[in-house]
């Protein structure tokens, strides 16, 4: 390839960018999830049932961690996930399951049943079996050669039938078309959401049971303490209900209304609480079933007669009753939390239209292959990444970059599966299929994200893992002193006993691990998704949490604040010497000169493939401007082309090939200085070896480079450009998008200890460029963030991806990143503010006879509270 421009203007690694390297760079930006350093190393996502708070979590971690070959273990109990990292040569996801099911939890698999064809005897069964088991994880799988079918269980996401299929087909064998298309309506992400479903579904069904017998047994019992049960008895206020004969019955009736409720809705928090207990630890559901059983077991003493008091049924009814309306909103809330995430999914269409040997038809999304040329009507949606090879259409790309306006598709240009077709008919040639997809790897990369814990959880967690011991000290405390306190001076025992228990069982409810838990997950589920919908990737947590203290954001100039192309702008790109005559013919006027002289320039490019002299071409092109046939071309590398047109020589490039062509530049050296004084590569175009035109092509700044500036400088944010260009079109560029600070002439090599001198000043540094010579400022930087169409290595060096490359996506990352730490601080803030305000007024006894209810209300409301605060997040505008 030719080069023409300037040595100082010689353009980065990255400029020079076809439309299938940028096909490939955009299609491949997304798979952060593997490293080189990782091949040893296979990660898995468990969908985890029957966490109640985030002890359970704590507990799932801790199993996971003792086995052998775990790397890394994160429970998330906020999403219902676990993300293990782990050596498959010594443990297996089958064995993770296990584990995890030891400790009194579950893992959600999804279950298929494939009919196998080309089997022969048993022998061909083992082998499909063997194919299907080696899949990571696929937890068990059967082959019937007698039914010639597959009965697979797996767990959801980490394996899909798409994957089956194609293990089956590698062994040998095929699963029939009908029968791939039905069990493709069976997908991973379902299978999650009916098991989820199933849970909120059985919560629902024991919050009716408990309302419908706790709430008469409340009404009962409140009727009695307010006397208004003399009337059918007859006797006075100061004579009591209690030693009357209807108290007795009374009693009885409560007891059978709140049985019920102790044995069916109680049952979750006994099992929760008795596996807990099993694996060393302590949750809320020891609290709850501890706070209930009491209640209840003590009622039933007085009731039967071993001892005189007042009876508490209807408390131990209404908090187990009132502690599952809490989760079960709580359970609704957290599924709101993860809508971002099943919106993505359902943005992949379940069928597409393909054209097999002549033959379009309609086919799961699950068989297309890679080559495939896929259809896409108006009004329909991309089915998997790819090419167009043939229409021409505006496609709607908001869902995935978060841009809201239509980008044209010609021939050559990529899609991305997933966005919709929003004009004319598109053919393109899949590229991606599968979980290779954009989309696919953004969701898995959103989930992950989701999954991790960010550095301000580190708190709740110490917290949390002390709490549910710490609050049973107190309760036995609280119990012990108002033995004491109330033994002095009642008048029997028994009412001493009745109101410490009454206090102990409020501590004992009142006390809310959940929202301590909730209260960081919650927020960065709604914080990754939210970010994904605008087309901004988190890597993880930590990286979320540190984009809102960023203080100085270093842009790299070209792909990042330009364009990272060169154009020429017509007409104000070409400066012509006045009264050249072209090809023996004087110009009519001004812009009948321009233009012959873009036809030579154009015409002696056309053999070029170096970005300056495609670039000539291009602006030829969209002039109409037809070429000539040139001869002899000629590449000077370093300096330009020389071609012969008409029998006329035509030379274009800097002023070294002008120098060795003996040119003489008479007064286009000002005119030279002045175009480069605007940031634009000059380029001088000669006939006959006399000066004809000077040619200023420019990397034109990115739409909306200025407004992103003025958003990150309003946000307090110092922004500086860094860049290896020259200084003088560092400047003008920078003077362009509004930057005052400008670090010109920086080798790849020294960006990095540029980055590393800011931070020296105590500063939170953003680092934000595409380039491979950026990747060492990136890691190098506090938050790195990588332009979504730049290269694989400086996205896999990023903390964070804008994933349409729109620079402003930055300061809406900010935006978000700081209302999502605020709000996380604000749920710890009410979480600890609440135990810390209410476990001692509890203690105190200042509830009086009703604690336990109004504590176990309290309990309820602050979880949910915690999840809200978190969801409002969502609605609001960036």
């Amino acid at each position: 390839a030719s080069a023409l421009s300037p040595v100082a203007h010689s353009p980065r690694a990255n400029l020079p960018m076809s439309s299938k390297s940028r096909l490939a760079c955009t299609l491949t930006c997304f798979d952060l999830s593997m490293s080189a350093s990782s091949t040893a190393q296979q990660q898995i996502d468990l969908p985890i049932l029957g966490m109640t708070c985030a002890n359970c979590a704590n507990t799932v971690a801790r199993a996971l961690k003792r086995s052998a070959g775990v790397e890394t273990a994160e429970v998330n109990f906020a999403s219902e996930r676990a993300s293990v990292r782990f050596d498959p040569a010594q443990v297996t996801p089958v064995q993770l399951i296990e584990q995890v099911r030891r400790a009194g939890y579950d893992v959600t698999l999804a279950h298929v049943e494939l009919p196998i064809v080309g089997m022969s005897c048993a022998n061909c069964a083992g082998a499909v079996e063997r194919a299907l088991k080696r899949l990571s994880g696929v937890y068990a799988a059967t082959v019937n050669f007698a039914s010639e079918r597959a009965s697979v269980d797996y767990v959801p996401g980490a394996s899909g039938i798409a994957d089956m299929i194609a293990a089956i087909r590698q062994a040998g064998y095929d699963v029939p078309t009908a029968s791939r298309r039905d069990a493709a309506q069976l997908k991973s992400e379902d299978a999650e959401a009916q098991a989820r479903a199933a849970e909120i579904a059985d919560r629902r069904r024991r919050l009716i049971v408990g309302l419908a017998f706790a709430l008469p047994a409340f009404v009962l019992s409140m009727s009695r303490d307010f006397g208004l049960l003399n009337a059918v008895q007859g006797v006075s206020t100061t004579g009591g209900m209690h030693g009357s004969p209807l108290n007795a019955t009374v009693n009885w009736l409560l007891f059978l209304l709140a049985l019920p409720v102790q044995v069916y809705v109680g049952w979750p928090y006994y099992l929760h609480g008795y596996k807990s207990l099993r694996n060393g630890s302590a949750n809320m559901d020891v609290l709850v079933a501890l706070g209930s059983t009491v209640a209840f077991a003590y009622s039933t003493v007085v009731a039967v007669g071993l001892t005189h008091g007042h009876v508490y049924f209807e408390t131990a009814a209404v908090i187990l009753a009132l502690i599952t309306v809490g989760k079960y909103l709580e359970a609704r809330a957290k599924g709101r939390a993860g809508d971002a995430i099943r919106r993505l999914v359902q943005l992949q269409p379940p069928t597409a239209r393909i054209l097999r040997d002549g033959v379009e038809r309609d086919v799961p999304l699950e068989e297309i292959v890679v080559g495939d040329v896929v259809i896409a009507r108006p009004g329909e949606r991309i089915a998997v990444d790819g090419v167009v090879i043939a229409g021409h259409s505006a496609v709607d790309e908001s869902m995935i970059t978060g841009e809201s306006i239509p980008r044209d598709k010609r021939p050559g240009d990529a899609v991305i599966g997933g966005t919709l077709n929003a004009q004319g008919a598109l053919r393109y040639e899949a590229t991606r299929v599968g979980r290779d997809t954009a989309l696919a790897q953004i969701i898995r990369l959103v989930e992950q994200a989701q999954g991790s814990k960010a550095p301000i959880q580190a708190l709740a967690d110490r917290v949390s893992a002390v709490f549910v011991p710490a609050v049973l000290l107190i309760a036995l405390c609280t119990f012990a002193a108002w033995m004491m306190i109330a033994g002095a001076s009642a008048a029997s025992l028994e009412a001493a006993f009745e109101r410490a228990m009454v206090n102990a069982v409020a501590v004992l409810v009142i006390a809310c691990p959940c929202a301590l838990g909730l209260a960081t997950p919650t927020a960065i589920m709604v914080g990754m998704g939210k970010g994904a919908e605008i087309g901004v990737l988190f890597k993880n947590s930590a990286a979320l949490e540190r984009t809102a203290d960023i203080d100085v954001a270093v842009l790299d100039k070209t792909g990042t604040l330009t364009e990272g192309r060169p154009a020429l702008d017509w007409p104000s790109g070409i400066v012509e010497v006045k009264g050249m005559a072209l090809n023996g013919m004087p110009p009519a006027d001004a812009e009948a000169h321009r233009r012959a002289i873009l036809q030579l320039a154009a015409s002696a490019e056309q053999s070029s493939e170096h970005p300056l002299g495609r670039a000539i071409v291009q602006a030829a092109e969209a002039q109409g401007v037809p070429l000539l046939p040139a001869e002899r071309f000629t590449a000077t590398p370093g300096r330009g082309v020389t071609a012969y047109i008409n029998h006329h020589q035509v030379s274009i490039g800097n002023e070294k090939l002008m120098h060795l062509q003996g040119v003489v530049l008479d007064g286009l050296t000002e005119q030279v200085r002045a175009l480069q004084a605007e940031g634009k590569t000059t380029m001088i175009v000669s006939v006959d070896n006399r000066p004809a035109a000077v040619l200023g092509l420019a990397d034109p700044l990115k739409l909306g480079a200025g407004e992103a500036v003025s958003a990150l400088k309003r946000l307090g944010v110092r922004v500086v450009m860094l860049t290896g260009d020259n200084a003088r079109s560092a400047r003008a560029i920078a003077a362009q998008a509004g930057i005052d600070e400008v670090l010109a002439d920086v080798l790849p090599s020294d960006k990095a200890a540029h980055v590393a001198a800011l931070q020296q000043q105590g500063k939170v540094v953003a680092m934000v460029g595409d380039g491979i010579n950026d990747a060492p400022a990136l890691a190098q930087a506090d938050v790195g963030i990588a332009i979504g169409a730049g290269a694989d290595v400086a996205i896999e060096a990023a903390d964070v991806t804008l994933i349409g490359g729109d620079l402003r996506q930055l300061p809406r990352a900010i935006v978000l990143s700081r209302r999502i730490v605020r709000g996380i601080r604000q749920n710890l803030f009410w979480a600890f503010f609440y135990n810390v305000l209410l476990i001692p007024i509890a203690a105190a006894g200042l509830f009086a006879q009703y604690g336990p209810i109004l504590a176990a209300g309290a309990m309820a409301f602050s979880s949910v509270f915690v999840v809200s605060n978190s969801l409002r997040l969502r609605r609001q505008a960036l």
